[in-house]
Parts: structure tokens; sequence; C-alpha cells
């Protein structure tokens, strides 16, 4: 009787070679499938986040504000997601809060978070549509070994610092201690300025460059590193405080933070941990007002216009171009 020839050692291991040359070469066309499908993810929460500014605008006659109930003496109000709530499919999570709470005690103002069941509520909800998929963060903010409150990976853009052709110090202020420069030119101002903008929002008109050339809101969904290449770090503003948080004040608006909204200052993914405006000063981490619009995704952010549309930014974009972008009054033509 005859017997069947096995595969010998050296055509077994050809055999190996060849499975793990069309594996190698399979894996990174799966990796950029997956990587698409989580950047088209993202894009369409910034689709929904843009729906639900309008339908917004639509009611309200204005657009959010970042810095809803806030008040003078160093209290803080809502932000402008707790505002979306109810055009975010979450008015079940926006009916929990008590929004008169902060301000039970005349004369004896306090933070929206610190007022009632209000932190509690803020920190139990996790809303999916502020959240990348292809971001390393975890849930929750820094605080408390990461227990704290669910931080965002979507930001208000406030504005912009000088830049370019654009050189108005108009609502912009400086603040000390590396906070770095806080604009309130932008659709999503950071906090109640008296004098300054419109305390409950930006109307439309006020958008005079064009809902299509001026920025919504952007992703901060990854960290930031230094120019020595160190190890990114999470500067996002308001990192500790989640994102039902409004920006920050003073009484004599010496000193800006900001909370979930962000001063454009630097380009998409720059390596500027450390600098102004990105720094590591005590608890002025909490307020970091130019931490770069960054991402996970190759190569650049992603955005949403005034007017509802997204695109991607690439990290080469030009610097003045993304300073125009940011504000909505400059005056200059642009050409995306």
């Amino acid at each position: 009787m005859k017997r069947s020839r096995g595969f010998t050692l050296v055509e077994l291991l050809v055999v190996i070679a060849i499975i793990g040359t069309l594996v190698g070469l399979l894996l990174p066309a799966v990796q950029a499938a997956r990587e698409s499908a989580r950047r088209s993810a993202c894009s369409n929460n910034l689709k929904q986040i843009g729906i639900a500014s309008h339908n917004y605008h639509d009611g309200k006659k204005r657009f959010p504000s970042g810095g809803y109930g806030t008040v003078v003496g160093d209290k803080t109000g809502w932000s402008q997601w707790v505002e979306l709530l109810p055009f975010m499919e979450e008015n079940a999570i926006y009916t929990r809060f008590d929004f008169k709470a902060p301000n039970a005690v005349p004369g004896s103002p306090v933070d929206f978070i610190n007022a009632g069941s209000n932190g509690s509520v803020a920190q139990q909800s996790v809303l999916p549509v502020l959240r990348c998929a292809s971001s390393n963060f975890l849930l929750r903010g820094s605080s408390n070994g990461g227990n704290g409150h669910p931080v965002p990976h979507y930001f208000g853009i406030a504005g912009a610092n000088t830049f370019g052709r654009f050189t108005s110090t108009d609502q912009l202020a400086t603040n000390g201690s590396g906070w770095g420069k806080t604009s309130n030119r932008g659709m999503i101002p950071n906090c109640r300025r008296a004098g300054v903008v419109s305390p409950l929002g930006v109307e439309m008109k006020m958008c005079t460059d064009g809902t299509s050339k001026t920025l919504l809101v952007g992703e901060i969904s990854s960290g930031i590193a230094n120019a020595a290449g160190g190890a990114k770090q999470d500067r996002r503003p308001g990192s500790t405080m989640g994102w039902s948080q409004a920006g920050w004040g003073n009484a004599g608006h010496t000193s800006i933070g900001h909370m979930n909204s962000v001063t454009i200052r630097y380009p998409p993914n720059a390596a500027v941990e450390g600098q102004d405006g990105v720094g590591t000063n005590g608890w002025h981490i909490y307020q970091y007002g130019n931490c770069p619009l960054a991402s996970e995704h190759p190569g650049g952010v992603q955005v949403v216009f005034a007017d509802g549309s997204t695109t991607f930014i690439s990290d080469m974009i030009d610097m003045e171009l993304l300073t125009l972008m940011a504000v909505r009054d400059d005056g200059f033509a642009i050409s995306q």
C-alpha cells in the first residue's frame, strides 16, 4: 500500500511565511478601515452637535453660550452642553439639574456644579455624542484617580488670539499664571462678561463673517506633547471639571478660565504642552485657555462650522486661516 506524502519542513515554513506576509499586508488595511469608521462616527457626532445648536437657535434666537449662569464673584455656571441637552435627546438629564440652586441663598451664590445635586447628576451622566471613538482618553477626568466627571472630546470655539492679519485685541483677555489668552469673539463665549458679549449667547446675525466660514465646535480628543517629544498630557479645558461646568471669570474679569470651550492660539496637534495657555501651574491646569485642537485621527482634527457643516482640518493648516475661522466678525475674506 502506497503512503501519501506529507509536507516537508521547508514547505511548511514557506506556507507560514506566505500567510504571515498576507496578514502583514491585510492588517494595515483593516486598521485603516476601522479608523475610517471611527472618524466617520466622530464626524457624525459633530454633525449632531451642529443640528442641535441650530435647533436651539431656532427656539431661542441665539447659539448656546459656554457660560450660562456665570456670576461675578468667582462663581461658575453651566456649559453649552447642559443647554443643548433637550436638543440632543437628553431631556431626562436636563430636568434633573436644579438651575435655581446656585442662587438659592440671596447674596451668596455658589458654583452650579456644587449646588444641590447638580454635581451628582453631572458625574453620573455620560453623553456618547461628546465622545470620539478614536480617543484614548479615560471616560472621566483626572481628579479623584480618574473617577471625576466625564470630560468631553469636543469644545466650543470661543475665539482666537491675534495672528497675521487679525490684530484686534477687542474682547481678548490676557491671563496670568499660565492661563493664556481668552477671547469672546467666537461662536461660543466661555463665560458671561458684562458689556463684552451677549451673556445669553451669540445671535446668528452677530456672525458677520458667515456661518459657513466660522467654527462652532472642534475636537480635543488627544493629549498634547511638548517640544521635546515627551508623553502626551491631557490639557483639555476643564479636564478635571467635566462637561457641565461653565467658564470662570473673577469679579474684574482680569482672569478668565476656560472650561468647555477654547481660544485658538496654536495649530492642531501642536507640540506645545507647557507653553502659555497649555501650562502646568498648580490648580490652573483646570483652566487651560489655549489647548490646541487635537485628535488621534492621522493628520488632523474634525470640526463643525456654525452652519452645521463638518470638515477635517489638516495639522498643516495655515495658522492665519485657522485664526480667522475661529473669529465670527473679523471682517477678513478667507478661502477654504
